[in-house]
């Protein structure tokens, strides 16, 4: 294992997998950009070639490519690996994903479930008399048969029992069938259970790396409820954090900068079929913060194309106020007639591409809508208005945008710009506001705290990045300085000081164990980053001083250890083991 991640490292440098996801600037020896795992306006992310990683010292998120593959996609280290061995041409031992029927943990095992009811389904709709009549279906709705294979869209039988006894036969247990949401019971034990899908058209649900992880079933008959079914929440699948169509969708997501959302399934697949390929759907919920920050790496704007209804409306709102976080453009894309996407491109074939490429700015649309809801011929209308717009308008993070705004609102409605200042002032977002949810948690998360690094962990920093001052100090360090965590480090470096006398970090790195590389990595990276560019005299003084530091702390830590261990003794009256301890205590006064 350890000689293919070597091989894969060999070939993929880290500044070349990140640049695919981040706008790199070379700082120095490094790279700097903007972290993708959360928003910020000053670089804190950085891509150091020499030690193979890319970390965050904002959020405290990277590693090295497998690290960072891991945190960008959402996947484990298994996925990981078989991504980056793809993408670099190493082949992996083949016996190591070649599957009995049923092996592997929980999440692997549902990632085997959800291939075999996959292919089931797929059969059902392309080979059976009941599925014949839904294929008719979908091709009056426009769909194509390549697109319905290419979304592997299928059929759930109109049966209690059909699908999960198919999937018994596979070796998939029924406990395994409920928790991973194909099947329910009516009871608290599974020995009862029958098919959650049953008689519905099938929708797979794809994580970033094309596998299917979940599905969403469509009702067939107008007594079918609801009409739309999802899957429930897995160990692999979590709808805030996926978004239909996106591993379809990543190549012209890259080469667009710009992601059109849509509704539904119907509406991602039907946009494909007219060349929009840069176009996802949430999946039976509204737009997340998570799903915004999965295509903030890839664009640059969203364009949001929901319905015209009041609904649809207002979760176009919810998605740009969330956007602001983000710092990414939002536009909106307002089909003629009202029509969704896929109702549009049946009815219009060839012109579905054009009318998306028309989105204009999100901010442009809400303001002209109000106007043309209220009016502007009256006092209560034009309160109206500004009742509206002014939540709406404390979310705006641009000073100019802001201004050219109350421009408009002073023009359009007939009032002095020192009006509309005076109502933006006294203005307050009511306490149930969406608007103020958003402010106050960002993106749904803890506030980003940039972690400090312990006097340890600087030591060991100094001691990997600045190695002609290093090798003089680090025989002078006891192993005890360290925690047990830190050790591995500390004695990994002594002994390549001892054995090879090294001159950079990078030979050092390399010569490291691997499994101690990334964490020597991020403790010598850090002191770079804190310390940059500095003299072997002020390094020898930091060294001395950090040293210092550790060992009064440890002593410090030592003393209060044996004054607990003294008062213990003496209160259980052990003369010998007092005398000893404090024999102990003062020894270490005395060093």
């Amino acid at each position: 294992m350890t000689n293919v991640v070597e091989e894969i490292k060999d070939r993929l440098a880290i500044e070349d997998l990140v640049g695919q996801y981040v706008q790199l600037k070379k700082i120095g020896r490094s790279f700097k950009g903007l972290c993708p795992f959360h928003t910020e306006k000053t670089p804190s992310f950085i891509v150091s070639p020499e030690r193979g990683i890319a970390y965050c010292f904002g959020c405290n998120r990277g590693g090295d490519i497998f690290r960072f593959i891991q945190e960008m996609e959402g996947v484990d280290f298994s996925d990981a690996l078989k991504l980056l061995a793809e993408k670099t041409g190493v082949k992996l031992e083949q016996h190591r994903f070649q599957q009995p029927k049923v092996s592997g943990d929980e999440r692997e095992q549902l990632i085997q479930l959800y291939e075999k009811v996959t292919r089931f389904y797929e059969s059902q709709l392309w080979s059976t008399e009941k599925g014949s009549k839904v294929l008719e279906y979908l091709r009056r709705r426009g769909l194509t048969d390549e697109s319905i294979k290419a979304w592997r869209i299928g059929f759930s039988p109109d049966s209690y029992e059909e699908t999960y006894q198919h999937l018994l036969k596979e070796g998939f247990t029924k406990k395994m069938l409920v928790s991973g949401g194909l099947a329910m019971t009516p009871e608290t034990t599974v020995e009862k259970i029958y098919d959650r899908f049953r008689g519905r058209l099938m929708f797979p649900i794809f994580d970033t790396l094309g596998r299917v992880v979940a599905f969403g079933g469509r009702a067939l008959a107008k007594e079918q409820e609801p009409k739309y079914l999802n899957s429930p929440e897995t160990p692999v699948y979590h709808k805030s954090s996926i978004l239909y169509g996106f591993y379809q969708s990543k190549p012209g997501l890259k080469h667009l900068e710009e992601v059109v959302i849509v509704e539904g399934y119907m509406d991602v697949i039907a946009s494909f079929q007219e060349g929009v390929t840069n176009v996802v759907a949430p999946c039976g919920t509204a737009l997340a913060a998570r799903q915004i920050r999965l295509l903030k790496p890839f664009v640059k704007s969203l364009a949001l194309c929901f319905d015209t209804d009041m609904a649809g409306q207002e979760a176009a709102r919810r998605a740009y106020e969330l956007a602001q976080e983000f710092e990414v453009g939002v536009k909106t894309v307002v089909l003629p007639e009202g029509k969704d996407p896929a109702e549009f491109a049946l009815n219009h074939k060839g012109e579905l591409a054009a009318v998306m490429k028309q989105a204009v700015p999100y901010a442009d649309h809400f303001y002209k809508r109000l106007l043309e809801t209220f009016g502007t011929a009256d006092l209560s209308a034009k309160k109206a208005i500004l009742n509206d717009f002014l939540p709406f308008f404390s979310q705006l993070k641009s000073a100019v945008e802001k201004d050219e705004y109350v421009r408009r609102l002073a023009h359009d409605l007939d009032l002095k710009e020192v009006q509309i200042y005076d109502e933006i002032k006294n203005f307050k977002l009511p306490v149930n506001h969406p608007a103020r949810f958003h402010s106050a948690v960002g993106t749904g998360e803890d506030p980003v705290q940039s972690r400090k690094r312990s006097a340890e962990e600087l030591l060991l920093g100094f001691l990997l990045e600045f190695p002609r001052v290093g090798k003089l100090f680090a025989p002078k360090i006891a192993e005890e300085f360290f925690s047990e965590a830190l050790k591995p480090i500390y004695k990994a470096i002594s002994q390549q000081y001892n054995d090879h006398g090294f001159e950079s970090v990078q030979d050092i790195m390399e010569a490291l164990p691997h499994e101690l590389k990334e964490n020597a990595a991020l403790l010598s990276l850090y002191v770079a980053e804190k310390y940059g560019e500095v003299s072997e005299e002020v390094v020898e003084k930091e060294l001395a001083a950090l040293a210092s530091h550790v060992q009064k702390k440890r002593m410090d830590g030592l003393r209060r250890d044996l004054h607990k261990q003294l008062t213990t003794a003496e209160k259980e009256g052990n003369k010998d083991l007092s005398h000893d301890l404090l024999k102990q205590l003062n020894e270490t006064h005395a060093m």
